[in-house]
């Protein structure tokens, strides 16, 4: 039904959680496209086999995130922000080294700071399904980027 005015206090929270969730869906896609990119054109195997991984987690949060805005009422709209394209499209360029991206990757999410999932995870609280879908999302997020920390020292002693 069609009204004027602001939305209602049940409204306002669930349009908060379907822009959250319409955001992060957009990016974990397009995280997913980057990580095909940089697989396609990865000189580590060790390295290629994990993104496999992280891109296929990458397109199924997409896929959650996307289901659960739909259950929502929403529809996928967002776009990525011009950094996080920017990024993109340097993880799946072939002249970057696989330690050049990994850093600028890791830079992204310094190990000892919060996770901005998480964080948003707690701020939705009044959607019991949606908090435990994102915090349940973050878990996979810190093992993919502990491991990626991994390689990047890997890397680094092989090449050093």
């Amino acid at each position: 039904m069609l009204r004027d005015g602001a939305p209602t206090e049940r409204e306002a929270p669930r349009a908060h959680v379907i822009e959250a969730l319409d955001a992060f869906q957009a990016a974990e896609r397009a995280g997913g496209d980057a990580m095909a990119r940089w697989i396609a054109v990865c000189r580590q195997p060790r390295l290629r086999g994990g993104l496999r991984v992280i891109r296929a987690r990458d397109l199924q949060h997409a896929a959650l995130a996307e289901a659960r805005l739909r259950a929502l009422g929403g529809a996928p709209a967002a776009r990525i922000s011009r950094e996080l394209a920017g990024l993109c499209g340097v993880i799946g360029h072939p002249e970057i080294s696989d330690r050049s991206k990994l850093a600028m990757l890791l830079g992204r999410f310094p190990a000892q700071a919060p996770s901005p999932l998480a964080d948003l995870a707690r701020r939705l609280g009044g959607d019991a399904e949606t908090q435990a879908l994102l915090e349940t999302i973050n878990d996979d997020e810190v093992v993919a980027l502990e491991w990626l920390r991994e390689m990047s020292r890997v890397l680094e002693r092989e090449d050093g």
